[in-house]
């Protein structure tokens, strides 16, 4: 795969790692220990399927951080989802796409990009950060790759359609869209302080 943001071919021949790893829930962790107070994204995916995931995320227990490739794309035919692909080399080799809704996730991108981190964390349908936050999780490194500029542009474009199709005019949905990315960068900006 090769795209507008990233100059790097990314190969992905196993068909399990072809296949978007469902997101099933999300919170965020702030520590003053890490991240320098950032608000850091936590995705809490289903590994039902994917072992292998698990299996990373307990070698990174063990070990050193692993080296991750990460880029950003389009892979649905959907317009209204962006992918998020990771490739883990080291402690083991294996894939991740996290595919989001732009309206609906909107935040979660938001908050990533911001952070230039997330936290992945292996759980099961049903798991959510506040039953589960002492599970095992990693921290996932993602520098900016030029895809800042594109999701400024993409997320205030589909925002804008969705207020269009909730009945606003033109006008009435830039306003919109100004206000809610405002108040999201708001959210996503907060650090914890000493």
């Amino acid at each position: 795969m090769k795209n507008k943001w990233h100059s790097e071919f990314i190969e992905i021949t196993n068909e399990v790692n072809k296949e978007p790893v469902p997101i099933i829930a999300d919170g965020s962790i702030a520590t003053v220990h890490f991240g320098d107070g950032r608000n850091i994204q936590v995705l809490i995916i289903d590994t039902t399927k994917r072992p292998d995931i698990v299996d990373l995320v307990k070698a990174q227990e063990e070990q050193p951080p692993g080296d991750v490739k990460s880029t950003w794309g389009r892979l649905s035919k959907s317009k209204d989802l962006i992918s998020l692909i990771l490739v883990f080399e080291r402690p083991s080799q294996t894939t991740v796409i996290l595919e989001f809704d732009i309206v609906k996730q909107g935040i979660l991108v938001e908050s990533i990009l911001t952070a230039q981190s997330l936290y992945l964390q292996p759980g099961r349908p049903g798991d959510r950060l506040k039953n589960t936050v002492n599970n095992s999780k990693i921290i996932v490194e993602i520098p900016d790759i030029g895809f800042r500029k594109v999701w400024n542009k993409l997320f205030q474009t589909e925002l804008e359609a969705y207020f269009r199709k909730k009945g606003l005019n033109r006008k009435a949905s830039r306003e919109a869209v100004k206000n809610a990315i405002s108040d999201l960068r708001k959210i996503v900006n907060f650090r914890m302080r000493n």
